[in-house]
């Protein structure tokens, strides 16, 4: 599943929370945004020939500011940042809205729709 498929799933489970995701369509929605920015940022490294394994994704993010546009490696850093807090429940914390999570999904389909084509196979041909 390429980022942006796993985006629009997200957005889908924003907008029709029923049944079993209920009260955790939010956090849900933030991890299948989180999972879309890291794939993103694993595809980028390889595209600029960097030997991303073993690494941390904050480390993947600086290889990108790096090397790649540092408005948009800043700007995915602060993104992953915000849905890794999301995704993280704690007793002392209110859980995310849809709305704070929904911005955080756009922001990241902002930050890397220029950049990644979304491929649909060819139909097949007969020979």
């Amino acid at each position: 599943m390429t980022p942006l498929e796993l985006l629009g799933h997200a957005q889908h489970l924003l907008d029709e929370s029923s049944g079993a995701t209920v009260g955790n369509s939010a956090r849900l929605a933030a991890m299948m945004g989180r999972q879309a920015l890291e794939q993103y940022v694993r595809a980028r490294c390889a595209e600029l020939n960097v030997d991303y394994d073993g690494r941390s994704m904050r480390t993947r993010l600086l290889i990108l500011r790096s090397l790649d546009d540092v408005d948009n490696a800043d700007r995915l850093a602060s993104l992953w940042s915000q849905l890794s807090a999301c995704c993280h429940q704690h007793a002392y914390e209110l859980s995310p809205t849809v709305t704070e999570v929904r911005a955080l999904c756009e922001g990241v389909i902002d930050s890397i729709a220029p950049r990644v084509t979304l491929s649909t196979p060819s139909p097949k041909t007969p020979a």
